[in-house]
């Protein structure tokens, strides 16, 4: 268990949840094969983490938020929030939080290149 959350396969909240399916559910299994079975792992792909915030930051739902970033100023940071917790949301949890953001950095330059010198 330590293994897989030390080399990134498994987040610190995702190990509290093998922990605990191996305790109480299946003790027989290592923490690898649990999180494979309930499909807990950390998103590290770049690319993967990419077409997820390309996903989130075009949802018709997410229109308002994006123009608010476009304006610039403190509306940047503020949104880029608002989109973070949206990837983290639709990924489970699953994606790391650092890649995430670097990955939606990239998205929104490319989308919106200006909105960071307004």
């Amino acid at each position: 268990l330590v293994a897989a959350m030390h080399d990134n396969t498994l987040s610190t909240p995702m190990g509290k949840k093998v922990l605990s399916v191996m305790y109480n559910e299946e003790p027989s299994l290592g923490p690898r094969e649990i999180a494979e079975f309930k499909g807990w792992r950390v998103i590290t792909d770049m690319e993967e983490l990419q077409k997820l915030c390309r996903d989130i930051i075009c949802e018709k739902s997410n229109e308002k938020q994006l123009e608010q970033y476009k304006s610039g100023g403190r509306n940047v940071k503020k949104m880029s929030k608002f989109f973070l917790g949206k990837i983290m949301a639709a990924s489970r949890g699953n994606a790391h939080p650092g890649l995430a953001a670097e990955a939606l950095d990239h998205v929104l330059d490319e989308v919106a290149p200006d909105a960071r010198g307004k």
